[in-house]
């Protein structure tokens, strides 16, 4: 995995460095610097320590130091604000709360989303506040410095306002959603990768994120519902057990007899009879 150092951002010494990209996307890296990328054209996937963020024009992807980065797209066009840790960690500046903050209220807060997505007239703001920024940065004018700070310092309000208001984090929680999804299509027989994929996760975080949410594995979980659909039709039909298995998703009715004994203990049979 390739990794970006001061020596190679920071050649000059400088804490605050602005980059306009245009690209197909970023290999999988690391750095030791902080990372505030904002597309300002086309679409990426952006993965932050195997979390996976779908960005649009408007999106920011906040990055710590010594997490993996990566980008996905066929193109887009975005700026990198870098920022070195001694530029926040000076304690004489404003921006330092104020990254400090963004991160801490993140983490505290306990989903890990880094990404915020602008909307309205937000998104030109913050386009306008990092263009501006960038060209401060690059062109190096009388007083660069106080205005580049100046406008750092409202770029990152911006964000901490959205990550308070919980506004437009670009994953938000789809807990729900996706139980709410599967609820009507476990019969279907989804796959973890299906599911990740149309919920726009990366394959391993979702399988954590479900399991941590759930209490069981993907599979377990989509079996439970399938075996408590047809409780529910041994109870309250006429169907026979063949065609409830087939109902919820077994092609195979030994499958769904051992999955059913695996769950309530007992066969369908046994169990019809018994109500």
């Amino acid at each position: 995995m390739k990794g970006f150092y001061h020596s190679d951002i920071f050649p000059g010494g400088e804490s605050l460095v602005v980059q306009h990209n245009s690209d197909c996307g970023c290999e999988k890296h690391t750095h030791d610097f902080f990372e505030f990328a904002l597309v300002v054209k086309g679409e990426a996937e952006h993965i932050v320590d195997g979390k996976s963020y779908r960005t649009r024009p408007g999106s920011v992807v906040f990055i710590n130091f010594g997490q993996t980065h990566e980008i996905i797209s066929d193109s887009t066009e975005y700026y990198n604000v870098l920022i070195t840790p001694d530029y926040i960690g000076s304690g004489l500046r404003r921006e330092t709360k104020a990254v400090r903050e963004l991160f801490s209220f993140v983490y505290e807060r306990g989903d890990g989303d880094q990404c915020v997505n602008f909307t309205g007239a937000d998104i030109a703001r913050a386009t306008a506040l990092v263009t501006e920024l960038y060209r401060e940065v690059t062109e190096k004018r009388e007083s660069w410095e106080a205005a580049a700070s100046d406008l750092l310092h409202l770029f990152l309000i911006m964000l901490l306002r959205y990550v308070r208001g919980g506004k437009a984090a670009a994953k938000p929680d789809k807990t729900a959603d996706i139980l709410a999804w599967l609820r009507e299509h476990y019969a279907e027989n989804p796959s973890l990768s299906e599911v990740s994929e149309r919920f726009y996760y990366n394959d391993s975080y979702f399988s954590r994120m479900f399991k941590r949410f759930t209490g069981e594995g993907f599979n377990a979980y989509v079996n439970s519902l399938k075996i408590n659909e047809a409780t529910e039709l041994l109870e309250n039909s006429l169907l026979s057990v063949e065609e409830i298995s087939v109902r919820v998703g077994y092609a195979d009715v030994k499958t769904f007899y051992a999955q059913f004994r695996k769950v309530t203990g007992t066969t369908p049979g046994a169990f019809r009879s018994k109500r």
